[in-house]
């Protein structure tokens, strides 16, 4: 797989996802204005709104950048431009992408820790997913500050000194995400069980809401988890599809977030 045809491809990908990516924050944010007017819960809200914010303009900016690659004006015009590891381009197109990773997963830790308030001791619930994330940075800032200094032609996926800690910060986000989502899952499950020591109508009620919200973080945890997942992949496999998944992930971190929002904060 061609670097210049996998970098169109990830364009291509990207575009698409951006879309829906751009459709679910305007549906996030329409939630969030009537929300934030709510008494009392726009002090609640605003965290997940910046969130939401902060992924979309990180998801733009990759499309932008991906983009300069074929408006590159180089002797070998888009080919010799994704070649160019150290190249500005790569390592910014780099960073928006680890930090729209972990801006995700502090989010979901964030999310499990809510969902957890009245569980005791509180902190190891997220002990081992804090430490998950915390790896992950590392990993990133190290694979960020090789790139910088590496002067050659060879792709991303390809490179054997980058390999040990990209591939170190996928699977640590990889596996946070599966956690996280375990113990959200695992909660709702638990709280489900509890309702059901109210009247019967109570129950009924309480009971379709927790399966709709567990519903809609296992539904929208898989599209992100699956998208890490095949990242995972094409790494190993030393693919350039890698470009086109972790451009699709960007976005897709976003849209997954934003539904989970959309859908909550609809009832």
């Amino acid at each position: 797989f061609p670097i210049a045809e996998a970098e169109l491809v990830a364009l291509f990908m990207q575009s698409i996802a951006f879309g829906a990516h751009a459709v679910t924050f305007v549906l996030c944010m329409h939630r969030w204005f009537r929300r934030s007017k709510m008494p009392g819960l726009n002090s609640k809200s605003w965290p997940w709104a910046f969130v939401a914010v902060t992924l979309f303009i990180i998801g733009a900016m990759d499309v932008v950048f991906n983009l300069g690659a074929f408006v590159f004006r180089g002797p070998a015009g888009a080919s010799s431009h994704c070649r160019m590891i150290s190249g500005w381009i790569s390592i910014v197109r780099t960073v928006l992408c680890f930090t729209n990773g972990l801006v995700s997963d502090a989010a979901l830790i964030y999310r499990c820790w809510i969902v957890y308030a009245n569980w005791r001791p509180r902190w190891a619930v997220v002990l081992v997913p804090s430490l998950l994330w915390l790896g992950s940075a590392i990993s990133a800032i190290i694979d960020v500050y090789l790139m910088s200094t590496l002067h050659n032609n060879t792709p991303i996926p390809s490179d054997k000194s980058l390999r040990p800690y990209l591939f170190a910060a996928y699977i640590m986000s990889l596996l946070l995400n599966i956690t996280v989502t375990s113990l959200i899952v695992y909660r709702m499950w638990k709280m489900n069980k509890q309702a059901s020591s109210f009247t019967r109508q109570l129950r009924l009620n309480g009971t379709e809401r927790l399966k709709a919200i567990n519903r809609i973080f296992i539904e929208s945890a898989l599209l992100y988890t699956l998208s890490i997942a095949i990242s995972v992949i094409m790494e190993i496999i030393c693919n350039n599809a890698l470009y086109a998944t972790t451009g699709a992930s960007v976005e897709i971190a976003g849209i997954t977030f934003d539904l989970i929002i959309i859908r909550t904060w609809t009832g």
